[in-house]
C-alpha cells in the first residue's frame, strides 16, 4: 500500500496528475465502464481485518457521475468485506490504529479515544486492544452533559470535551469536524487532551480546489443561521442527518497548526488488493512532545 504525504496543493496536485495515478484512472475507469448497469460487482483483494482473501462488494450508492456521463462508485463509501461488514474507510483506519497503536503498546496506561461509538470500528478495537482503555463517544444532543452516558452511549461535543488535558494517545475522528459550528476549537480541543508526542488521525471532506475554508452555516444565539444550502450527511442517532457547517480547503492545515497541532498532513493512500481505490485520504497531526515547536 502507498501513502503519500501532502503539505500543500502542489504537493497534492502534483502526485494526482503524475503518471502513477494516471495508469489507476485507467484502471478504475475500465472498473466502472465493465459494471455500469448493475446494482453491485465484487473484486478480490485482501481484508486487513479478517486477514484473508476476500471478494470486496462494490455498489453505485452515493455514485458520482464523471463529465463523460459514466457512473462511479464512492470507493470510500463501498469496497464492504463480506466477513467483517466494514468498508473502505473503515478497514483503513483499522490498519492506521494497529500501527500506532503498537507502537505506545509498551506504556503503562495507553488510552485511545474514538469520536464515534456506534460503528464496528469502536466495536473492533475494544476487543483488539483489551490491554488499553478505549473510550469511545457520540454527539447524542445538544445541552448533554459532555461525559455523561446516555442510552449506554457516551456524549462528547467536540468543541468542549470532557476529557483531561494530557489524558489521550491516539485520538481518532471520522467525519466529525465538518459537523461543528468551530472547527477551528475543535482542533484546540485535541491538542489539549492529547499527551504530549500524542498523535490524531482525522478524516473529513476536504475541497482539494479551495484555499481556504468555505462556511456553509453557522451557530447564532443558538441558531442555526444558513449562509448556503443546507446540505445533511447521515446520522445513526437522527433520521435528519448531521449539518454540514465547512466545507474545508488547504486552510485546515494552518488551523490545525493554529490550535497546537504539529506537522499537520493530508495523506493520500490507494492499493487495489486491500481494496482503497480513488482518491482517499486522512489528516494526520500531533501532539509535539515537550519543548517542541508545533509548527515544526
Amino acid at each position: 500500500m502507498e501513502i503519500h504525504r501532502c503539505t500543500s496543493r502542489d504537493d497534492y496536485f502534483a502526485l494526482v496528475n503524475g503518471p502513477a495515478f494516471a495508469v489507476r484512472w485507467m484502471l478504475e475507469s475500465h472498473l466502472a465502464v465493465g459494471n455500469q448497469g448493475k446494482e453491485a460487482f465484487t473484486l478480490p483483494g485482501f481484508c486487513s481485518i479478517c486477514n484473508r482473501a476476500v471478494d470486496f462488494v462494490v455498489d453505485f450508492a452515493g455514485a458520482w457521475r464523471s463529465p463523460e456521463g459514466l457512473l462511479v462508485p464512492n470507493w470510500r463509501e463501498c469496497m464492504r468485506c463480506p466477513s467483517c461488514g466494514m468498508i473502505a474507510r473503515q478497514r483503513m483506519v483499522t490498519w492506521l490504529v494497529t500501527d500506532a497503536m503498537l507502537e505506545i503498546l509498551r506504556k503503562s496506561d495507553p488510552t485511545l479515544y474514538l469520536m464515534e461509538q456506534i460503528s464496528p470500528v469502536y466495536r473492533w478495537a475494544k476487543s483488539t486492544f483489551p490491554w488499553a482503555r478505549v473510550i469511545g463517544s457520540e454527539f447524542v444532543r445538544p445541552a448533554a452533559q459532555g461525559g455523561a452516558v446516555y442510552g449506554g452511549l457516551r456524549h462528547e461535543d467536540a468543541e468542549q470535551l470532557s476529557l483531561a488535558d494530557d489524558s489521550i494517545d491516539l485520538l481518532l475522528s471520522c467525519d466529525v469536524f465538518e459537523h461543528v459550528n468551530d472547527p477551528a476549537q475543535a482542533f484546540r480541543e485535541v491538542a489539549r487532551v492529547l499527551r504530549p508526542g500524542g498523535r490524531a488521525f482525522m478524516m473529513f471532506p476536504m475541497d482539494p480546489h479551495l484555499d481556504g475554508n468555505v462556511r456553509r452555516a453557522r451557530l447564532a444565539d443558538g441558531r442555526v443561521e444558513h449562509l448556503l444550502p443546507a446540505i445533511c450527511h447521515g446520522n445513526p442517532l437522527s433520521s435528519d442527518g448531521s449539518l454540514v457547517f465547512t466545507d474545508f480547503g488547504w486552510e485546515v492545515l494552518a488551523q490545525m497548526r493554529a490550535a497546537g497541532l504539529g506537522d499537520p498532513s493530508l495523506n493520500v493512500y490507494w492499493s487495489y488488493e486491500r481494496g482503497y481505490l480513488g482518491i482517499q485520504f486522512y489528516f494526520l497531526a500531533g501532539r509535539p512532545p515537550l519543548g517542541l515547536d508545533p509548527g515544526a
